[in-house]
């Protein structure tokens, strides 16, 4: 059975908050409009330990980026779910002024997205990501001094293991290219990935620049800034029909703005659709699965020729 919004504003009135207004959802909660400059977020799967633990990964980031960062400043648990009261941040999601890809002005867009990607990119790994987890996982994506490479294809790993394989030509076979691919990739310096920058996580002013950058924590991981890239070009416009098109005009963006090379952007892609197959499979909203989508872009020709290698 589905939530329903009124359930949720119930949680918010339990702690005294009396009209909240929803004013986003995603795969790691609601989030509620509550006045005085503060907003409310509704955790679907989080527990206590991870969002404290959350809160200090904000404390690190504060001031980190040219961007405001949420903070979080009360910590409840009404009812089922626990709840963060955060600051109401500046400005407005991308994708709700955002140009449609390829008409005029697009090109706004996209140099928004790789101005947050390259921000990103240029920020140390903080200590706190030592014990962070990801997604749905409760242990810490890498423990001890466990490499990028080798947390990456464990992660793989435990995620191909819920996909539907059934959807993929020669799945096994695939996953095998695709893990040793992984493992003849240079360790890169850890820096701040965060894993999930979508048009909705970037807000903006009237000119399309980037003043606030939400919702850390689903995929945030020490990691490698060519991750972050080709992730970001695969989920900022995920639905779209033109999906492919949007990721080669972002691929060739990092490559031509930022250096990146574009056999490891679809590498990182492959890697990354796998992560996400499954992530909404428990959705409390009963949102659409990725699955279809890996499945697709997995029996493509460029990953073919790719993990044939």
């Amino acid at each position: 059975m589905p939530l329903s919004d009124a359930f949720l504003q119930e949680q918010l009135r339990i702690l005294g908050y009396g009209g909240p207004e929803q004013i986003a959802i995603g795969m790691q909660g609601a989030v509620f409009r509550l006045g005085g400059g503060k907003v409310a977020k509704i955790w679907f799967h989080a527990g206590e330990t991870e969002l404290r633990t959350l809160g200090e990964l904000y404390e690190a980031l504060d001031g980190q980026l040219p961007y405001r960062t949420p903070r979080v400043l009360e910590l409840h648990h009404p009812g089922p779910y626990w709840v963060t009261i955060e600051e109401e941040l500046p400005g407005v999601p991308l994708h709700e002024v955002a140009p449609e890809f390829s008409a005029p002005g697009w090109e706004r867009v996209r140099d928004c997205v790789v101005e947050v990607v390259d921000a990103l990119a240029q920020v140390a790994a903080p200590e706190v990501l030592r014990r962070t987890s990801v997604l749905d996982e409760t242990g810490p994506f890498r423990p001890g001094g466990m490499s990028w490479r080798e947390a990456l294809a464990g992660l793989v790993q435990r995620r191909a293991a819920q996909f539907h394989t059934r959807l993929v030509d020669d799945f096994d076979a695939k996953l095998e290219a695709l893990l040793r691919l992984l493992a003849d990739l240079k360790e890169p310096e850890p820096r701040l990935v965060h894993g999930d920058v979508t048009a909705g996580n970037i807000l903006v002013d009237d000119d399309l620049r980037p003043v606030t950058l939400l919702d850390f924590g689903l995929l945030t991981m020490a990691g490698d800034p060519v991750f972050e890239a080709a992730a970001t070009a695969s989920v900022i416009d995920l639905w779209s029909p033109q999906a492919r098109e949007v990721e080669a005009a972002y691929d060739a963006a990092f490559a031509d703005g930022l250096g990146y090379d574009a056999d490891q952007l679809l590498l990182y892609r492959c890697a990354y659709s796998l992560i996400i197959a499954n992530a909404h499979d428990d959705d409390p909203y009963d949102r659409d699965s990725h699955a279809p989508l890996t499945a697709k872009f997995f029996n493509s020709p460029q990953v073919v020729a790719l993990l044939s290698r």
